[in-house]
């Protein structure tokens, strides 16, 4: 029998199939690395110039698109003036406000287990709180309970600096009258998420600390994530100064006003550096509905037909809360995000989401006068990002 001769320059469908997928491998790849690079680029390029302002003694950036797991993550200028310390990516920050996201994450996953829902009224866990009956987890999650802001009474604000407990600053706001019915207006309140980590404590049985670390710190790989206190020695924290263009004071750059993070716990307790607080882009990871992608692009609506959205002082953004999240609408570039800006004495942190492009932006700078500068670089950085 004459033998078939073997076919020569036709390779077999094996060969082909594996030659395919080495080929889009390696464009992946190099699609990948070029994505970061211009990410990196233009990260470097606009935090740089920003970072050149004199008000700004450090400043760290860190983008990450949804679904990635490497930020791009870039640092300027100094962690710690007094000894030159550099600031590096991995350098902490206190976070401030931006803390309410991960609360308000706790919260969702809690509904979406079916132990609270939107509905469920705070006299479940404050028995005898006025109108607690008529102020629901929702009434909290916006701002619209009427509940006034622990910040503003006058027994915080003489002491700031004092480690008031959970329990001591609600009894205080509980002898307050609500600033108005629950439902009809917004009003930010810090109390309000104070009351939602309490919730989360009775709800699971846990400590508030314990749910951020294993929630975040684990779920998301934020391993510089730190709920804070005011005895611990926390490695690479930057130092916090105030001063600047946001500030009455617009003279030199002075040390900001000592308060309390323990009395901050839920609202804004929490330690950071940006490169892990950019993966709350990740947020879909560890809930089904993950308000940051779901939520509508519009200010929340009242019921008299009042929109909740207030112009920032600088004029360049509008902003409304919603639920459990911040709506940013900026003027020029013309752009709708969701995120979070937090204020924290010293520090300023802004997290953005372009849901267009699917990437957020992270930023962190050691001077609470610079806020405003970093909310637009922001927005700048993720402009850029969507041609």
């Amino acid at each position: 029998m004459r033998s078939v001769p073997k076919s020569r320059g036709v390779p077999a469908p094996a060969l082909v199939l594996a030659l395919v997928l080495a080929l889009c491998a390696a464009c992946g790849s190099a699609h990948a690395r070029h994505d970061a690079e211009r990410l990196r680029r233009v990260v470097t390029e606009l935090g740089g110039r920003a970072a050149a302002d004199p008000a700004i003694p450090g400043l760290s950036i860190a983008v990450l698109q949804k679904g990635g797991d490497d930020p791009v993550a870039v640092a300027f200028g100094v962690a710690c003036i007094e000894n030159a310390t550099p600031m590096t990516t991995q350098s902490r920050f206190k976070i401030g406000s931006v803390t309410k996201v991960f609360t308000g994450a706790l919260v969702h996953r809690f509904i979406e287990e079916g132990k609270l829902s939107y509905d469920t009224p705070i006299d479940r866990f404050f028995p005898g709180f006025p109108d607690g009956g008529a102020i629901t987890v929702r009434h909290l999650l916006e701002h619209t309970s009427g509940i006034l802001d622990m910040f503003g009474l006058a027994e915080v604000l003489a002491n700031p600096a004092r480690q008031w407990t959970p329990e001591e600053l609600v009894a205080l706001v509980e002898k307050q009258p609500l600033a108005f019915r629950p439902g009809t207006r917004q009003s930010y309140s810090n109390t309000g998420f104070l009351m939602l980590a309490v919730i989360c404590e009775r709800v699971s049985g846990r400590t508030y600390e314990d749910l951020v670390r294993e929630t975040f710190a684990e779920g998301l790989g934020m391993k510089s994530l730190l709920p804070g206190n005011d005895t611990a020695i926390v490695p690479r924290l930057s130092c916090g100064y105030a001063g600047g263009p946001d500030n009455a004071d617009k003279g030199e750059l002075r040390l900001p006003v000592p308060a309390s993070l323990t009395t901050a716990k839920g609202t804004g307790n929490l330690q950071a550096a940006p490169a892990d607080v950019v993966r709350l882009v990740n947020l879909d990871r560890l809930l089904r509905n993950d308000v940051l992608d779901t939520v509508a692009l519009e200010p929340l609506r009242l019921p008299d037909g009042q929109v909740a959205l207030k112009p920032d002082r600088s004029g360049a953004f509008s902003l409304g809360e919603l639920d459990g999240c911040s709506l940013l609408l900026f003027r020029e570039p013309e752009m709708a995000l969701v995120g979070k800006l937090g204020l924290f004495p010293g520090f300023g942190t802004a997290y953005l989401y372009d849901r267009r492009t699917r990437i957020a932006v992270a930023i962190s700078v050691n001077n609470e006068g610079a806020m405003t500068g970093i909310v637009e670089l922001g927005a700048a950085i993720l402009n850029a990002l969507r041609d």
